[in-house]
């Protein structure tokens, strides 16, 4: 039976992907930001990192994120490096513009159609105004963050200060304001279908920010 999350101890890069992805289907997501595709025969992480030109230990570090894991087990070498790993977190910022925005705002849309209710307006007005500030943070990591880490100008790191700004709780309280006080008149499953959204962009996000935190800021404010 396919589980939201598995426990297999740490990932490795001997593992098998499609073994890995039976066990947990958010691999999937993973692989997307990766931009691997996601036929994967019988091959290792390591064995399809080295024909997509990733390196298998990050593969593998962010494998065990996907799998339940907070901890980081692995430390960027080379610019490289740091480049792969940008270029997952942007991956994921077309994910979270293109896909999950417009999913929960139109089931957001569609509750409200069937509920003219005062909580379902408190509800719509939220979203819009926590997802104009994941904009701006988006917008502030592609623009000013990226660019600094990727650059080999080690001399800017460390002067630049950096705005880090918590775009996790405001999701938090938004998937708890619906679980908790909020009843609405339902209708094909499209409140079940809202809170599954927000708990797949809530559980993404985190792994976003901890990539951040963990990895990429202490670089950028190193000297």
């Amino acid at each position: 039976m396919t589980s939201n999350i598995i426990t297999v101890g740490t990932i490795t890069p001997q593992m098998e992907l499609h073994d890995l992805i039976e066990k947990n289907i958010r691999i999937l997501l993973l692989m997307e930001h990766f931009g691997t595709g996601f036929t994967v025969a019988d091959l290792t992480i390591e064995e399809l990192c080295r024909l997509r030109g990733i390196n298998p230990e990050i593969f593998a570090c962010f494998c065990n994120l996907y799998n339940g894991s907070e901890k980081i087990c692995y430390e960027p070498k080379t610019i490289e490096d740091i480049n792969q790993i940008i270029d997952f977190l942007e991956n994921a910022h077309r994910y979270y513009l293109d896909e999950m925005y417009p999913e929960i705002k139109y089931y957001i849309k569609k509750l409200s159609e069937i509920n003219e209710t005062d909580d379902i307006k408190m509800v719509e007005k939220f979203f819009e105004s926590y997802f104009s500030e994941v904009k701006k943070h988006l917008d502030y990591e592609q623009k000013k963050l990226f660019p600094l880490l990727r650059s080999e100008d080690n001399a800017q790191k460390g002067k630049t200060k950096i705005h880090h700004g918590d775009i996790e709780t405001k999701l938090a309280d938004l998937k708890n304001l619906l679980l908790k006080h909020i009843r609405l008149i339902d209708k094909n499953g499209l409140k079940r279908k809202l809170l599954t959204a927000l708990f797949e962009f809530q559980f993404d996000l985190n792994i976003h920010s901890l990539i951040e935190d963990k990895i990429l800021i202490p670089i950028a404010l190193k000297k």
